[in-house]
């Protein structure tokens, strides 16, 4: 597989984003795959940022630190990633944005001069569409025709009007007319060898938010934190269409408690924050695993700890988001590592969480949030809902319990309101009726009650996703966002005679027992993960008093990649190297 990296660097305000957004569209359009991500600072203008996108023949589900084409909206851009270049690879940059450092850059081979507002303005059109003549000179390096750039740019601006519309696709196509006068012919990325029909280009955060609407959400509350707040719009614009109450909280423990509100009174709801508002939602969670009231919680990590590095990605909230909060209670973890998977997997955390009556949580970052990629349409009819021991208010009658003592820990749950029986629930220990008690007996009972839920919890817990070779040499270990990185350097591996195997973990509490027959298999094994601690092999060891043969760990709040991978596995890791 060949890929084509592109990276577009420049200050925040610059409209760098506004480039990416247009090129992605276009790009899908085209027929390419396409993999993106951003890496942005947290201020509102200033700072270096850039959007980086990568284009293949085949699908793709993580980044590489090649470059083969540069677009620098500033002069960081050129020094911080010039060495990034490939041989072949070609920098496109504003000499007016350089200044006089412009003049030692015209003699460079593949460094193309070229002043985006000064085309505008000779245009007559407005500044703001210098993003649409960095577009078009882009584009020049990816196609030889303008149809499918020009038709994004009508469907993004014709609410804009007519004027708008024309405008941008004149100043595009001088862009790409500029580019092509200096690059002639050069060879374009290739592009899939069959049609691969329809396909969607979606963040992290949007197909978690799909999963949500399709797995019935009807109440979510949020407080905004990055890098969970895309869930958050996402559903706040779209959810009216299904009939969702979207609030947005004063805070993060107003929120988990609305949600909880919500859940008690039969609605599927769920709260999405990061690692700080997680940490004031942990009372409340006990408070739902106590009273048995099912609500689901994104947490999208960030670097911490404290505020650490907001808009930069980590996966450092494991052992936190694992122990959830103080005393025991049931729950289940999940870590989806690509968008097939967020979207199935909130479906399945709602269905556990009414089957069970259990908080759930969905473990995000920031790399699976923000980054953009092309993947096939989901299936609704794969999605089942299931809302657990639900009973009628005739079948509750007057003495219904609602933490009536069973054999698998599942008590009746009946929505209030609905009929002659009471529902009775409080924060404190309670017996069958929910009443407030304080007994050694029932609290033992209640407490075996609920814990039991976990036994049926193990049983369905989501099975290893294997990737590789049968008998392997060197096997990959990894958990959420880590799983792109990681089968592609499997894929490496094996191109360089290796046989290799990749593990990805989409739920991680608890872990799936077949994991050990893995642990204790063929090969060394590698645990890859994106903080200092080692949070998964630590919950791994917990589990199966097993270590690994080595570690690969990052916590720069840059995502993972398979040429860090690489580069960790020092001195090689097959036999005969």
């Amino acid at each position: 597989m060949r890929t084509f990296n592109i990276k577009i660097g420049g200050e925040a305000g610059q409209g760098l984003v506004s480039v990416g957004n247009i090129l992605l569209r276009a790009i899908a359009e085209e027929g390419w795959y396409l993999f993106a991500h951003q890496d942005y600072e947290s201020r509102i203008r200033g700072g270096h940022n850039f959007f980086q996108i990568r284009v293949a023949d085949k699908p793709i589900y993580t980044w590489d630190n090649r470059i083969d084409l540069l677009v620098a909206l500033d002069k960081t851009t050129v020094t911080r990633w010039g060495h990034e270049l490939s041989e072949s690879g070609a920098v496109i940059y504003d000499p007016e944005v350089l200044g006089s450092e412009a003049e030692e850059l015209e003699s460079l081979e593949n460094f193309i001069p070229i002043s985006f507002e000064t085309i505008v303005q000779d245009l007559g059109q407005p500044k703001v569409m210098a993003n649409a003549v960095a577009a078009g000179a882009i584009w020049a390096f990816l196609s030889d025709d303008l149809t499918v750039l020009h038709q994004t740019l009508a469907e993004m601006f014709i609410s804009r009007g007519k004027d708008v519309v024309e405008g941008n696709c004149r100043v595009s196509e001088a862009g790409f007319q500029a580019i092509k006068k200096i690059i002639g012919n050069r060879s374009k990325p290739a592009k899939p060898n069959s049609d691969v029909g329809e396909r969607l280009l979606l963040k992290g955060n949007d197909a978690l938010s799909l999963g949500a609407l399709a797995a019935g959400l009807k109440f979510m509350s949020a407080y905004p934190m990055t890098p969970a707040t895309g869930v958050t719009e996402f559903v706040a614009h779209y959810g009216r269409q299904c009939s969702v109450v979207m609030e947005q909280a004063e805070d993060e423990i107003s929120a988990i408690n609305m949600a909880i509100g919500a859940g008690f009174t039969g609605v599927r709801a769920m709260t999405a924050t990061s690692g700080g508002g997680f940490a004031l939602m942990t009372e409340a969670l006990s408070l739902a695993g106590s009273a048995e009231v099912p609500v689901v919680v994104i947490n999208a990590q960030r670097p911490g700890p404290s505020t650490g590095l907001p808009t930069r990605t980590e996966q450092g909230d494991l052992s936190f988001v694992v122990a959830t909060s103080f005393g025991d209670f049931p729950k289940a973890v999940f870590a989806p590592g690509d968008l097939e998977e967020a979207f199935y997997l909130m479906g399945h955390a709602f269905n556990l969480a009414e089957r069970y009556q259990m908080p759930v949580i969905v473990l995000s970052d920031q790399h699976l949030a923000d980054s953009y990629s092309t993947t096939k349409p989901f299936s609704l009819g794969r999605v089942k809902i299931d809302r657990g021991l639900v009973v009628s208010g005739e079948e509750a009658g007057d003495d219904y319990l609602r933490y009536k003592f069973t054999e698998n820990g599942i008590s009746p749950r009946l929505y209030p309101g609905f009929g002659e029986g009471v529902v009775v629930s409080a924060g404190d220990e309670h017996d069958e009726k929910g009443h407030l008690i304080e007994d050694g007996e029932t609290r033992a009972k209640m407490m075996e009650k609920r814990m039991a839920k976990m036994k049926l919890v193990e049983q369905e817990t989501l099975e290893p996703v294997v990737y590789g070779e049968e008998e392997p040499e060197a096997v990959l270990i990894g958990f959420g966002s880590t799983k792109g990185a990681i089968e592609e350097t499997v894929e490496i591996l094996r191109q360089r005679g290796c046989k290799a195997q990749a593990v990805h973990l989409p739920q991680v509490y608890p872990l799936p027992a077949s994991l050990g027959k893995i642990l204790h298999g063929s090969g060394k094994k590698f645990i890859v993960e994106s903080n200092y601690t080692g949070q998964l092999e630590s919950l791994i060891g917990s589990v199966f008093a097993w270590k690994p043969d080595g570690s690969i760990r990052r916590y720069d709040g840059r995502p993972m990649n398979p040429q860090y991978i690489l580069d960790k596995l020092e001195g090689g890791v097959c036999l005969g190297q």
